[in-house]
């Protein structure tokens, strides 16, 4: 397979890549050469568009380039894309979060075991989100971006293009969603709802259902 680069050398920036564009930059880095869009998608879950959208700002920020792969049969070269000197000195520098993902799988799975996992869950998420709620004046939107979620407002409600924690919500999805729903509990002053999955490529956050009279 050969590659052409589309763009030419970047500066080496000071500033760093969103945490879930940051996700995308380590498989660029641990990747060896060029990585299509399909791959990243295959790896991370989600949706195409969604990655596609985090590959637009590593490049527009300078930590990635585009670049196009032939697999040496016809049809029109893929694009791709790898990682710049910058962003894989950003990577080098950010602490990976692996072992916090470690983390995050045993706690689901010791809530799974729980008498009421759903609410051992939502007190965990609550908890969460008033120890983050205080930073700022940051509205729900944008403390659900600085956490990873990548939230884009809709007719419907948030969309939450990106999980930070998509590989336990889908082998825990009750306990990691809960946890979710406790963080948006704490976050927002109005009943909101999550709903998990709502789409393909997304979960949704939007205004609760009014009790039953």
């Amino acid at each position: 397979m050969s590659s052409t680069t589309r763009n030419g050398p970047s500066p080496v920036r000071t500033d760093r890549p969103r945490p879930a564009a940051l996700r995308v930059l380590r498989r660029l880095v641990a990747a060896d050469g060029p990585v299509t869009i399909g791959t990243i998608t295959g790896l991370l879950g989600g949706h195409p568009n969604t990655v596609r959208a985090q590959l637009a700002h590593l490049v527009a920020q300078g930590f990635a380039t585009e670049t196009t792969v032939t697999g040496g049969g016809r049809g029109r070269p893929a694009l791709a894309f790898v990682p710049t000197l910058s962003g894989r000195q950003v990577v080098l520098e950010e602490p990976d979060r692996d072992d916090h993902s470690a983390l995050v799988e045993a706690v689901a799975e010791h809530l799974a075991s729980a008498q009421d996992p759903v609410a051992s869950a939502l007190a965990l998420g609550r908890s969460w989100g008033r120890r983050i709620a205080p930073a700022g004046d940051r509205t729900l939107v944008g403390t659900l971006g600085a956490q990873g979620f990548t939230p884009e407002v809709s007719a419907d409600g948030i969309a939450l293009r990106t999980c930070p924690l998509l590989a336990s919500a889908l082998r825990h999805p009750e306990v990691v969603c809960a946890m979710h729903q406790g963080l948006i509990d704490a976050l927002s002053a109005d009943p909101l709802e999550l709903v998990p999955f709502a789409a393909p490529g997304r979960c949704l956050v939007r205004p609760a259902p009014a009790d039953p009279a």
